[in-house]
């Protein structure tokens, strides 16, 4: 008989995805969310973007993160991410993980303790 457990927000797992400017500047604020234990891990990535602002095309290197952490942790992250963040409106987008092995949760857990 399967046992339901009731989820909460310490046992949901998201990526929070954002991107960066620069590799330092990635760097430096995932360095300070791993210490603060708001994040265990970051996969960082250079990709080249094309986006319009203000009416105008725009092409430039761009530093793509996802950030791995629990729900309880995604406001702290995410208003963390804001204050330090140079974009005037960066994109900050909190992704569900519907499915993990064991592993990742034991991992999860214990490095966000």
């Amino acid at each position: 008989m399967a046992e339901s457990k009731k989820k909460t927000k310490k046992n949901r797992y998201i990526f929070i995805y954002a991107t960066f400017p620069s590799k330092k500047i990635v760097q430096s604020i995932t360095e300070k969310l791993i210490e603060k234990k708001l994040v265990v891990c970051a996969n960082i990535g250079d990709h080249d973007a094309i986006y319009s602002w203000n009416g105008r095309v725009y092409e430039e290197k761009e530093y793509a993160v996802f950030f791995k952490t629990r729900e309880d942790k995604w406001k702290k992250t995410k208003n963390f991410i804001l204050e330090k963040h140079p974009y005037e409106t960066p994109v900050i987008l909190k992704l569900k993980i519907r499915d993990y092995n064991p592993g990742f949760k034991t991992w999860m857990d214990e490095s966000l303790k």
